[in-house]
């Protein structure tokens, strides 16, 4: 995998406090890592801050797997 989604792993294992093995791209925040609404503004806050990048709140509510988010921070890089 790439730099961009070892990142988000660790973010998303330091947030969410699951092994960074059960992260994948296709796992779903709250199905696979057991992440509630609270848990995916503070992950969602954590990329904005990590990345330099803002998230709207409307975009961060479409994040239903990892890939869904990888894919959006993807596309806001230059």
């Amino acid at each position: 995998m790439d730099e961009l989604f070892e990142k988000i792993k660790k973010l998303i294992a330091d947030k969410l406090e699951v092994e960074e093995g059960k992260i994948t791209l296709d796992a779903s925040f709250r199905q696979d890592l057991g992440a509630d609404s609270l848990d995916t503004y503070e992950l969602v806050y954590a990329i904005e801050e990590e990345m330099g990048i803002s998230i709207p709140d409307e975009k961060a509510n479409e994040f239903e797997t990892v890939r869904d988010a990888y894919e959006y921070i993807k596309s806001q890089q230059k």
